[in-house]
């Protein structure tokens, strides 16, 4: 079984560092902390320290597309109300039978 592989934001990149780096946490802490290896540390304070304003940004997975974030919410909401609108649909075709039934039988 292939576990997912786990994404982190920017911000808590430059969080950990800042930690670390400011000396309030050790790198063993923020580990166990945060489940994370200790070359996976070592690998964001190297790029860090190297260049604290730009690091963590020019990569294509910490690229947030908005547009398609926003495009996924709205498709899932479209997909919930179809959904909503097809059960009230069998419902009132229901109810209608339900009625036609009584009104025959009476």
């Amino acid at each position: 079984m292939k576990l997912a592989k786990r994404m982190f934001r920017r911000e808590f990149k430059l969080q950990v560092c800042q930690e670390i780096d400011s000396g309030l946490k050790t790198q063993a802490q923020i580990s166990r902390e945060h489940s994370l290896g200790a070359n996976l540390i070592s690998r964001w304070l190297r790029e860090y320290r190297q260049d604290s304003i730009s690091c963590f940004a020019g990569h294509r997975h910490y690229q947030v597309d908005t547009q398609s974030v926003k495009i996924k919410e709205l498709e899932a909401a479209l997909g919930r109300a179809t959904y909503e609108n097809q059960i009230l649909k069998e419902a009132n075709q229901l109810v209608k039978k339900i009625s036609q039934e009584r009104r025959f039988t009476k």
